[in-house]
């Protein structure tokens, strides 16, 4: 089974969506914050994954992984597990080669986490607002 080089994104639905929305857009600027916060809390789940399978030969792909920040607004924050792109061979890892079988460990970390991911995403977003879950 072959994986493209497209990035995987991750949606999350929240049980009684409409009230924390409601919510959050009270919240106005402080919204991104909290969807900010809530966006990296996911993250780190997948982060941890992909640094937990990481294939190891000198360490350097495993030690370069990090969570980067993209936009947030009061409806949409973004982040991503990414490695340092110096190292040319990171794409090689994940998505293989001619002579080389792919090792997904960054695809996998989100595919296997997607439970976990969506209760830090909405653990976090109660939170922010004030609600339990």
């Amino acid at each position: 089974m072959g994986y493209s080089a497209k990035q995987r994104k991750v949606k999350t639905t929240v049980e009684g969506a409409d009230a924390l929305v409601k919510d959050l857009k009270a919240m106005e600027e402080a919204a991104a914050d909290a969807l900010m916060a809530a966006a990296k809390a996911g993250g780190k789940i997948a982060l941890e994954d992909a640094k937990r399978n990481c294939p190891v030969d000198t360490g350097a792909l495993k030690q370069s992984l990090h969570l980067t920040e993209g936009k947030a607004t009061a409806v949409k924050a973004t982040v991503q597990v990414d490695y340092d792109k110096s190292l040319k061979y990171g794409t090689h890892v994940e998505l293989g080669s001619r002579n080389r079988p792919a090792n997904p460990f960054m695809r996998n970390a989100v595919d296997d986490n997607q439970n976990k991911i969506n209760d830090a995403i909405t653990a976090e977003l109660s939170r922010a607002v004030g609600r339990k879950i």
